[in-house]
């Protein structure tokens, strides 16, 4: 990773700040992130603990806008250390008061290949290998979504790695986003209303991640949200998600994304548990329940979040028809 000089940027933004009255607005936002990293541990720590978290938090802020100042957006070596400094604090603390954590990794279990199909512009299906055996199940996934959802898949592939683990997942069959693959695995198609989540949350991954809403070069060029090889653009379905709601804690996330902790400080964030792993798996969740179910009422971050795709007619107009094929 390129490793930037910060100490004259930050001197000089500092001085700003003092100057014009800027040093109690850093304050106050140090204070707002203290808050809403701590999450359930706010009510809990002790005072040395938050001024603990306050001072690194005060660090980060100063770091995140000198390099901003400069048109940086790439996260500085000081700043990933520090988050990770913060991140054991909160870990430490999620034991002390919240109860234990652990640490979980992806199954990398043998994934074994059924079938995979070519897909044509007139959505028919040619085998490029295995048997043909799963037209049927093509169709199943392209009955619940609204015409024209799949005109940018050209591979859909039939695996299976045994019962209860992977379903399904999407992923681009190019460079730039613009083409896809669609993966099922039959032996977990057994239960029609996971079956139907699991669609609709990877086919949010399509409609998040596709070449409209994503570039996929390597650096990112303005204060988006990002992920490794991927820049949101301003306007997204991810980035909005993401200002809205994983501004204030994605850095703790990511310090330490296979650890149970985060989830636990936020469980009142999320739809469910597996909506914390990041924001593309949050809007993912939230997408599918914003599908399959009533407008969630009250002001609640789950509440929010399923109610976010209201904003978006084009996103209402694919949920009347989603769910009208199911007979919702």
């Amino acid at each position: 990773m390129k490793r930037y000089k910060y100490s004259s940027a930050l001197l000089i933004l500092l001085l700003l700040l003092s100057a014009c009255g800027g040093q109690p607005k850093l304050q106050t936002d140090v204070q707002r992130l203290a808050k809403a990293q701590l999450g359930k541990l706010d009510e809990y720590v002790t005072d040395v603990e938050r001024q603990q978290v306050i001072q690194l938090l005060g660090q980060v802020v100063s770091l995140r806008q000198a390099r901003e100042s400069m048109g940086v957006w790439t996260v500085s070596g000081g700043e990933e250390r520090l988050a990770t400094q913060l991140n054991q604090i909160y870990e430490d603390c999620t034991r002390r008061y919240l109860g234990e954590t652990e640490h979980w990794s992806a199954d990398e279990g043998k994934i074994e290949l059924l079938t995979e199909y070519d897909v044509g512009s007139d959505g028919r299906l040619k085998v490029a290998e295995g048997e043909d055996s799963y037209q049927q199940l093509w169709k199943q996934v392209a009955d619940m979504l609204p015409q024209g959802s799949l005109d940018a898949f050209d591979r859909f592939t039939v695996f299976t790695d045994g019962e209860e683990e992977i379903l399904a997942y999407v992923v681009p069959t190019d460079n730039d986003g613009a083409r896809w693959e669609l993966a099922v695995d039959p032996k977990d198609t057994g239960d029609e209303t996971y079956f139907a989540e699991t669609v609709f949350h990877e086919y949010c991954h399509y409609l998040t991640l596709n070449n409209k809403q994503v570039t996929y070069e390597t650096t990112p060029s303005y204060g988006c949200y990002t992920e490794e090889g991927m820049t949101a653009y301003p306007n997204s379905y991810l980035n909005a998600f993401y200002q809205a709601f994983w501004k204030d804690y994605l850095d703790d996330r990511l310090a330490d994304p296979e650890s149970t902790g985060f989830y636990l400080r936020h469980a009142d964030d999320f739809v469910t548990g597996y909506a914390a792993t990041n924001p593309s798996e949050d809007i993912a969740e939230s997408f599918a329940f914003f599908i399959l179910n009533d407008k969630a009422e009250g002001e609640s971050l789950p509440a929010q979040k399923q109610n976010f795709f209201y904003a978006y007619p084009e996103l209402v107009s694919f949920r009347e028809e989603a769910r009208s094929r199911l007979g919702l």
